[in-house]
């Protein structure tokens, strides 16, 4: 799937300059342009590469391509076209640009519509989204699987509700195709975020300068990782990965897990010993700024270790 942003141009360059750059070929007229006349015999760039006869009124160093443009940006650059399905504007990995998201979809309602396929909505369970096409890691981490092979990794909308404010964002380096890790600080805490497969994965290092993406837009420009690889999604090789009706069931438990945690955590004692607090009502956004160092700890490990920790010490 294209980007509806990605523009086709003819273009024209200079090979005997020292710094190509590219311009529109319809920019300026033959008669105005020293290149595409016999005046380009004054031009010392050519006069210096020429090497035996040329054509009188046309210069031998000015050739013609095609390129491509964003014409989202504010400032337009000229590319070289490319049928490379590994370039982000000519597959699916458009919907994660910050300048498509900016101008298709200001409002955040681009989900339904994700690759190409219009839907009725997209799926949540109390307020918190649970894209169906998405497959979703036990440790709050999603996975997107697109058709031309890519993948993106990110945190769902609980853990960003969780989390309200993320401090600072960091990756741990992979030297070899290892699980992507991120390194989340939330509230004074480093909470390591661990995808639970390995994947060879590029991180979203612009998180590093605007952290509060990955809460604001968690399943959009808050991504963590991109894969250029097609991961095997199956049952059999991956069963800790959810989606569809199950990923919403697996969601009603964690928020009522949540429920749980704060009700076991909060509870504080009266005057005669008693465990008291407020009953019913749901748990409030940004909740890890409510908790003390050993309770954040504490909910990291029981909601966001990954699921490799999991499997080892069992």
């Amino acid at each position: 799937m294209q980007c509806p942003f990605l523009k086709a141009a003819n273009v024209k360059y200079c090979e005997a300059s020292a710094y190509r750059k590219l311009l529109p070929k319809d920019a300026t007229s033959p008669e105005s342009e020293l290149c595409s006349t016999h005046l380009w015999t004054t031009c010392p760039a050519a006069l210096q590469r020429l090497d035996g006869a040329a054509s009188p009124d046309h210069c031998p160093f000015l050739h013609e391509a095609h390129a491509e443009y964003c014409s989202a940006a504010s400032v337009t650059k000229f590319i070289p076209a490319t049928n490379d399905l590994l370039s982000r504007c000519n597959s699916d990995g458009h919907l994660y640009c910050e300048l498509y998201l900016l101008h298709a979809d200001p409002q955040g309602d681009r989900l339904p519509h994700h690759h190409g396929e219009t839907v009725t909505g997209t799926p949540s369970v109390d307020g918190v989204p649970v894209p169906a096409h998405l497959h979703f890691a036990p440790n709050h981490m999603w996975l997107d699987v697109s058709t031309d092979g890519s993948c993106h990794i990110g945190i769902d909308a609980f853990a960003a509700r969780v989390f309200g404010e993320v401090e600072r964002v960091s990756f741990v380096p992979q030297r070899t195709r290892r699980s992507p890790t991120a390194v989340l600080r939330v509230n004074g805490v480093d909470i390591p975020m661990t995808f639970p497969e390995p994947h060879a994965a590029t991180a979203n290092v612009y998180l590093r300068t605007a952290p509060s993406k990955l809460t604001d837009d968690p399943y959009g420009a808050g991504w963590l990782f991109e894969c250029a690889e097609l991961p095997s999604i199956d049952r059999a090789s991956h069963r800790e990965l959810l989606d569809g009706d199950a990923a919403l069931d697996w969601m009603r438990q964690e928020l009522r897990r949540l429920d749980e945690f704060v009700h076991d955590r909060i509870a504080c004692l009266d005057a005669e010993g008693l465990e008291t607090m407020a009953d019913g009502g749901s748990v409030e956004e940004g909740l890890a700024a409510h908790l003390d160092r050993d309770d954040l700890i504490a909910l990291a490990l029981d909601f966001f270790a990954s699921p490799i920790h999991w499997r080892r010490s069992s």
